[in-house]
């Protein structure tokens, strides 16, 4: 990438590199991956509180069948050739004589391969943005690029992948005044959470790659929190740390009116062109 000297960040960068990963993780063999990397991101928009267009079900329908189709495959190959991965081991896996179903497979599979790279691929984007709108931050990570591990937290709470969550509440519950009955549904705001004064009392409006006691909800919490958290924060470490080490002259062509997705629930940008 480097000779080419101009890339889209998020297509040429932080698309491919989770889609890797979690392809290796499940045991997608190299020869199937290409249409995965040119695969749609539309996907999002099925997790939105707002009715779908008659195309938009069409086409997300249309896309989940032919995930299905290939997954099944795929389990059938595990069976006959196991390998070292998660397919593998949930194919096998076995309770008190039970095993999964292959729609239990492929649900959870489907769910796996979305969640495992579209929210790190809206973290790496969302957190270079941040860095090229904050140019002080960006200078500072460069120079001292052991703050990484905490800028990433500082990115999970700045400009979250995921801005919206949903609970059912279990018993009444008294919140800050407010009275929801059991059996309620909450729409909880996690971008709206991570910008909380009363928890960031010093300008929580503010990119600060040094905040201390950063403790962003973006991941959820309880018996939800995100099973993938620590590979999300590893991952956009490793990829945002060797993007600043091998392109230290990497500019942004449009920092403040990049495209983003049009999307709300899953916040993240659409194209990041930059070239060096």
């Amino acid at each position: 990438m480097i000779e080419r000297g101009h890339m889209d960040l998020i297509e040429d960068f932080a698309f491919r590199l989770p889609v890797t990963i979690i392809c290796d993780m499940l045991g997608i063999p190299e020869e199937h991956r290409e249409v995965f990397y040119k695969s749609s991101r539309d996907g999002g928009r099925l997790l939105d509180p707002v009715p779908l267009s008659a195309e938009e079900i069409k086409q997300g329908n249309a896309g989940n069948l032919m995930a299905q189709m290939y997954f099944q495959q795929l389990f059938e190959l595990r069976r006959r050739t196991p390998g070292d991965d998660l397919i593998t081991q949930l194919v096998q896996a076995e309770e008190d004589g039970n095993k999964l179903t292959n729609e239990e497979l492929t649900a959870n599979i489907i769910l796996l391969f979305g969640a495992g790279h579209e929210t790190t691929v809206n973290l790496i984007g969302n957190g270079l943005l941040a860095l090229h709108r904050n140019p002080d931050q960006l200078a500072l990570l460069k120079v001292r690029p052991e703050l990484m591990e905490g800028a990433i937290e500082e990115f999970l709470r700045y400009d979250s992948s995921v801005q919206m969550t949903g609970r059912v509440a279990l018993e009444d519950v008294d919140l800050g005044g407010a009275k929801i009955p059991k059996g309620e549904t909450v729409l909880c705001l996690l971008g709206s959470a991570n910008r909380d004064p009363a928890v960031y009392p010093d300008r929580p409006d503010r990119l600060d790659v040094t905040r201390q006691n950063v403790k962003p909800l973006s991941f959820g919490g309880g018996i939800h929190f995100c099973l993938g958290a620590q590979l999300a924060r590893i991952e956009a470490g490793i990829a945002i740390a060797t993007l600043l080490r091998r392109l230290p002259d990497l500019r942004i062509a449009d920092v403040e009116n990049p495209e983003w997705r049009p999307t709300f629930v899953l916040r993240g940008l659409k194209r990041l062109p930059a070239s060096w």
